[in-house]
């Protein structure tokens, strides 16, 4: 794992992850939607800032912009997926705080997310 590559993954993490949490924070204070498509909805919109983000500035990918598209959502099906299963278990299930438990559930699911990313959506993305 190289190091700079992981730490600029992160910042743009960040971002998306600020993105998404807004979006949540917002939609489960504001709407009576349910607190999973508030997630689904939330990820989806993450997911696709960071994948932009990496392909033009981390990754510096320069070709096959939709497969890669499709590789990382499926990665972050993967994200969405651990994110689903806390939320549930220790908010729905438990009564802890939505936006305590997506914070927490999305750091985790970053780390598991860059690993996938790097060795698949972005696998020998310089010049293929």
């Amino acid at each position: 794992m190289k190091k700079v590559e992981f730490l600029k993954y992160i910042l743009i993490s960040c971002v998306g992850g600020l993105l998404d949490l807004g979006l949540f924070y917002a939609l489960v204070t504001l709407t009576d939607i349910h607190v999973q498509i508030i997630n689904l909805i939330s990820t989806y919109v993450g997911v696709s800032t960071n994948f932009i983000l990496n392909y033009y500035f981390n990754f510096k990918a320069a070709s096959k912009f939709f497969k890669r598209y499709l590789a990382f959502l499926s990665v972050g099906i993967v994200g969405l997926a651990i994110v689903s299963l806390l939320v549930f278990i220790f908010h729905q299930t438990l009564g802890w705080n939505p936006v305590l438990v997506k914070i927490l559930a999305t750091m985790f699911a970053t780390v598991v997310q860059y690993l996938f990313n790097r060795y698949i959506s972005f696998r020998r993305y310089r010049a293929e």
